[in-house]
């Protein structure tokens, strides 16, 4: 099944190139950090199309972990703490979340890159299990320390990437009540959010086997993650005009 895929490849390019084509035109990071988390979403998409066509490979498992199971959640939470923590007063926590993600992506580039796979889990079309990188000694052994690393980057990364994105949601909120903020502002980040949890959720099915919403929900997440970005744009755009 390659045809989802590979729209989902399609559909986050031209995605990617939209933000990124923002951030050129305003220079503000919040869209490069969000059209970088598209463009990850877009190479960590490719692999699936040339594995649902071909079969998994070494490297394009690696691809898939890295960009997809690492980098994807924090960086687009990245996006959301760079718009939402401007000010003067909230300089250390932007500068605080941007080392973090700086460290989770140096910390799972070296992890990914090194780690040694359980090939066996790479024989056929379909995502290979989380245990092709590291799952419970109790279930599989001979995983090494990168293997573990891989992992830690993974669940670390995740879950405080979704613990930004859920706090910007509700401080968007807040803020835009307090300040009579555009309504668009917040319900883009709500639509971040959601998008987010949504390609997590669906990853996580294949944990258990269950791939047949796997790849329709991915582009429907990221469909709604650009959904979001649209409506944060035109937000800055009716308050750029009232200016």
């Amino acid at each position: 099944m390659f045809v989802i895929p590979a729209l989902t490849v399609v559909i986050s390019l031209v995605f990617a190139g939209q933000v990124l084509n923002q951030y050129r035109v305003r220079g503000r990071s919040n869209q490069l950090a969000w059209g970088l988390a598209l463009l990850f979403y877009a190479v960590a998409a490719f692999p699936e199309v040339t594995g649902s066509l071909t079969g998994w490979t070494d490297i394009g498992f690696r691809i898939y972990y890295l960009m997809g199971g690492i980098l994807l959640v924090p960086w687009l939470a990245l996006g959301t703490s760079e718009l939402l923590l401007r000010s003067d007063r909230t300089r250390l926590l932007r500068l605080v979340y941007r080392v973090f993600v700086t460290g989770i992506t140096l910390l799972g580039l070296a992890a990914v890159i090194t780690a040694p796979l359980h090939t066996s889990h790479l024989t056929g079309t379909t995502i290979p299990i989380n245990c092709t990188m590291w799952c419970s000694p109790s279930s599989e052994t001979g995983y090494v320390l990168a293997n573990g690393l891989a992992a830690l980057a993974a669940a670390v990364g995740n879950i405080v990437g979704t613990v930004v994105l859920v706090v910007g949601a509700g401080y968007s909120a807040y803020r835009a009540y307090r300040a009579g903020l555009h309504r668009n502002l917040v319900l883009g980040n709500v639509l971040i959010l959601a998008g987010a949890i949504e390609v997590a959720a669906i990853a996580s099915l294949t944990r258990i086997n269950l791939y047949t919403l796997f790849y329709a929900g991915q582009a429907a997440g990221i469909a709604i993650i650009f959904g979001g970005f649209l409506l944060i744009g035109a937000a800055a755009q009716a308050r750029t005009q009232r200016a």
